[in-house]
């Protein structure tokens, strides 16, 4: 204003430079606050955005563990299904042969069976040098009581069966006491000319084994079988000249060393008394091996034995493996005969045999 009150015109003269007052007003700033909202928000979805991202975090690390927890440690045992069980083959596979027991070939045998009352024995007794043991290799498994032969008693460790490698029922014996057959009274007059055969399958690689015999007195009349001592092992058909129970009085025919005794293989043996020539022959798997002058063959009350001996009054020679094709004659068979017998596989020889056990 002017001094007088008056207000100066712009830009006029007279009196000295006006100004103009400081303006206030109360109306928002817009601007600035929609700024300031606008940093809220950002500040508002930052703090969801992390908040979000922790949760996730969180239900993660839950789901690992729930998942931990029932998967269980990694060390953990696991189970596996058990093995299918294997049926063992019946029996075992071959055991091995022990010492033989003592016979005719060697020494008399420490314990005796029964005579030919032919009443079997326990099963499972044995003679020195011998266990009750079965053999695995000579096939056929035991019957016991159930196993026949027509004419035979047999002892309670006997079988009947079959036997690998051969044809037609087999006995079938485990060197020992237990193992053989008695027809309790003579089958073949030794006083005249007879022939006895059997097709054999021999264990045992030592002592001496019988296989046909006749005879349960104090000794044998003959013996068809193995025998062995030192260094002797020879298949053999030898025979009692006189009573007495003396080894002088025995007379034997051997096969030769081309012809020793096996072990394991099915051999034919067949021996002949000639009673007119009085001389003993031995033929193997057909051959001739030996023939033997004798002054005759002692007839003893005793029954025909397979598989076992009577010497000195004691039981010995048990055979060890299978006996089969057991056929006595009573006539000596000529050569030819013997060789279509071997022929035959142990089973005809052209001439019916008087007796005959285990044919096919």
């Amino acid at each position: 204003m002017t001094a007088d009150g008056g207000i100066p015109g712009p830009g006029g003269s007279g009196g000295g430079p006006y100004h103009l007052p400081t303006v206030t007003s109360a109306a928002p700033d817009w601007a600035a606050l929609a700024e300031a909202n606008e940093n809220e928000h950002r500040r508002r979805r930052l703090r969801l955005r992390i908040g979000a991202g922790a949760l996730g975090v969180v239900l993660i690390g839950g789901v690992v563990a729930t998942a931990v927890a029932m998967s269980g440690p990694s060390d953990e045992p696991k189970t596996s299904s058990a093995p299918a069980v294997t049926i063992q083959p019946d029996g075992p596979t071959d055991a091995p042969t022990t010492a033989p027991s003592p016979g005719p070939s060697d020494s008399a045998s420490a314990s005796a069976s029964p005579s030919a009352s032919g009443s079997a024995q326990p099963s499972g007794s044995a003679s020195a040098g011998n266990s009750a043991k079965p053999s695995g290799s000579a096939g056929g498994k035991p019957n016991g009581p159930a196993a026949t032969l027509p004419g035979m008693t047999l002892g309670g460790g006997t079988a009947i069966g079959s036997t690998a490698g051969h044809n037609g029922p087999t006995l079938t014996l485990h060197g020992n006491t237990d193992g053989w057959a008695d027809s309790g009274s003579p089958v073949i007059d030794t006083s005249r000319s007879f022939t006895v055969s059997a097709m054999v399958r021999n264990n045992a690689p030592a002592g001496g084994r019988a296989v046909v015999t006749q005879g349960n007195d104090s000794y044998y009349s003959f013996y068809l079988g193995r025998d062995d001592w030192g260094t002797h092992n020879q298949w053999v058909f030898k025979v009692q000249t006189a009573a007495g129970a003396q080894d002088n009085t025995t007379y034997q025919a051997f096969s030769t060393a081309a012809g020793a005794a096996t072990t394991g293989q099915w051999t034919l043996l067949t021996g002949i008394y000639d009673a007119g020539s009085k001389k003993i022959t031995l033929y193997v798997n057909g051959v001739l091996q030996q023939t033997t002058a004798v002054q005759g063959v002692w007839q003893t009350t005793g029954g025909l034995q397979l598989g076992r001996v009577r010497y000195k009054n004691t039981w010995s020679d048990f055979w060890d493996g299978a006996i089969s094709d057991v056929q006595v004659w009573d006539q000596a068979l000529p050569a030819t005969a013997v060789a279509r017998l071997n022929g035959s596989g142990g089973t005809d020889a052209g001439t019916a045999a008087k007796r005959s056990w285990l044919l096919p």
